[in-house]
């Protein structure tokens, strides 16, 4: 199971998969939860495994929050070489 966990106003940890079966559900979660004010870092050390909808996912919510961007923190090897893959190291490294 995949879920949001907030450790404390500023940072946020997501567990579990980032797939295509479970990225859509965690992307309205964050938004309604962030709605009044984001979290400053988004921690991915508890997620289990990914793909590109996880990518996608931290190039959504980076979008969502560019007025007060988020770093993401341990991001995960396998997200790192995708993003690299598909040209988009520079939004995970400008996170990281």
């Amino acid at each position: 199971m995949s879920q949001i966990i907030v450790e404390n106003a500023n940072t946020w940890r997501l567990s579990g998969e980032l797939s295509f079966a479970t990225v859509g559900a965690l992307l309205t979660e964050f938004t309604q939860r962030a709605a009044p004010t984001p979290p400053q870092v988004l921690d991915l050390c508890d997620v289990t495994r990914t793909d590109s909808a996880g990518l996608a996912l931290l190039i959504e919510l980076r979008g969502q929050t560019k007025n007060a961007p988020m770093t993401f923190r341990n991001i995960p090897a396998q997200m790192l070489s995708l993003a690299t893959l598909s040209g988009v190291e520079d939004i995970v490294a400008r996170a990281s």
